[in-house]
């Protein structure tokens, strides 16, 4: 199936489509392309629909910007796309991230939608069930990884062990043809960062549209707790689990969810043309704000900074991609700087924190902060190398004692430093400096300097840099 290219949404998305019948659209998942759908998936398929396959953006041949990632976009990318194609209405299939992507499709265009097929997804909010903080490691921790290294990492959680055992020659060849075209890991962490923030629980009553729902019973990624959810708040949806399918069940199982599909397009057609009258509201209710704010979760802040459970850090963490005023980090590298005399062991809860966030916190490796030009060397060579290792520019985050030697440090590698940020600065401090610099008076650990931190790199885009290949 041969890719086009066509300029929607202010970016270049490309898609690809094949067969003839009602048309079928396929929104693929996190940092996946529509070259990974299984090709006798997509091949059968065609037989009786027309497939629309496009690469999200940030994936395949479709463009790769820093920003315009939020999944109420990406929707809107889709929408423009059958747009450009002249297509009124679609069936629409949604994998992982993907379904997430057709929740917010069918909540913007309803009329557009003639039925709806969410697998292996989640709705988020505040009673999803997400994936233990080690598989999230797994999906998330892929900086200094190449493209094969990263997938064989990501394909322990996503296929089931005993397919895996038991064919790892096909999830060879599916791995090969994932990885010809990589998802750089700018767009991989914003994909990650928008799928962590959606909530689309509250619409989910609001849908009218045949739905079927699919998972696999040992998904360990998606809880199939999440589709029993959705099943349960979508009016008359069709749930169907897997029994020993993983989070890739489309691969695992696919001519058994090839046949549960092709059953129900086809039901939902004959329901389709008995009520072809009925006007849909376009104007679904916007999302209202979750019930946890940044604000509650942060109230015992210093207590969690003091323990190292990643358990506890991982609950933070669900309770900002819930909050409205607390939103999920982008993976951008932050160097943390230890106060004048202070050691990096002093930043470690932090680092933790910020971790926990979204975010890629590193320290120095000072043993005792002194200001001197070794202090200044090893800033820069944790510059380097993590700037390297991720291929944007980093924040340094430093108390105001330090405030000379993170500017010299940034100053000195302006091309890969975007932004200092400078707690317990009570006043301005004048400098000279072509780096951006922030400024929050309260100190490390006070409550009003957790919720400022946030917000202000939130604000910080991602600044991409040209930077040497690492070898792993």
């Amino acid at each position: 199936m041969p890719a086009s290219l066509t300029k929607v949404n202010g970016i270049n998305i490309a898609y690809r489509m094949q067969g003839e019948g009602p048309p079928l659209v396929l929104i693929m998942g996190y940092r996946l392309n529509s070259t990974a759908w299984p090709a006798s998936f997509i091949d059968q398929l065609a037989r009786r629909f027309t497939v629309i396959a496009p690469d999200n953006r940030g994936t395949g041949l479709s463009d790769k910007p820093v920003e315009g990632y939020a999944l109420a976009n990406m929707a809107r990318d889709v929408g423009a796309l059958l747009d450009e194609l002249k297509i009124p209405q679609v069936h629409m299939l949604g994998y992982s991230m993907g379904g997430a992507i057709a929740q917010e499709f069918v909540r913007q265009f309803p009329a557009r939608v003639m039925s709806l097929i969410l697998c292996a997804t989640m709705a988020g909010g505040a009673s999803a069930i997400y994936a233990e903080t080690s598989v999230v490691r797994v999906m998330r921790d892929l900086d200094g990884l190449s493209p094969e290294q990263a997938a064989r990492r990501i394909w322990k959680v996503t296929y089931a062990p005993s397919y895996l055992a038991q064919h790892e020659a096909l999830a060879e060849d599916q791995m090969r043809r994932e990885i010809a075209t990589p998802t750089p890991l700018h767009a991989a962490d914003l994909q990650f960062q928008a799928f962590a923030e959606f909530d689309g629980s509250r619409a989910l009553s609001d849908i009218r549209k045949p739905t079927l729902i699919l998972t696999g019973d040992l998904d360990r990624l998606i809880s199939p707790q999440n589709s029993r959810k959705i099943a349960g708040l979508i009016p008359s949806a069709k749930l169907i689990v897997v029994p020993g399918g993983g989070h890739r069940v489309l691969w695992e199982a696919t001519q058994e969810c090839i046949a549960h599909i092709v059953e129900f397009i086809e039901t939902s057609n004959q329901l389709c043309d008995a009520q072809a009258s009925t006007v849909m509201n376009e104007n679904a209710p916007k999302f209202s704000n979750g019930p946890v704010s940044l604000a509650e979760s942060l109230l015992r802040w210093p207590s969690t900074l003091a323990g190292t459970a990643l358990e506890a850090l991982t609950a933070v963490r669900q309770s900002m991609a819930v909050g409205s005023s607390s939103r999920f980090g982008d993976g951008k590298p932050i160097i943390l700087v230890p106060p004048h005399l202070g050691s990096d062991l002093v930043l470690h809860s932090l680092s933790l924190w910020l971790k926990a966030l979204g975010y890629r916190p590193s320290t120095v490796g000072i043993l005792c902060n002194l200001g001197d030009s070794s202090d200044r060397r090893s800033l820069m060579r944790s510059i380097d190398e993590i700037t390297a290792r991720l291929g944007r520019r980093a924040v340094l985050l430093t108390h105001s004692s330090s405030l000379a030697l993170a500017l010299r440090a940034a100053e000195d590698r302006q091309e890969k430093v975007s932004d200092v940020i400078i707690f317990d600065a009570f006043s301005r401090i004048k400098h000279a400096s072509s780096v951006r610099t922030h400024f929050i008076s309260s100190g490390l650990l006070a409550l009003e300097g957790a919720l400022e931190l946030p917000r202000l790199l939130r604000r910080i885009g991602i600044e991409l840099i040209e930077v040497p290949t690492i070898k792993s």
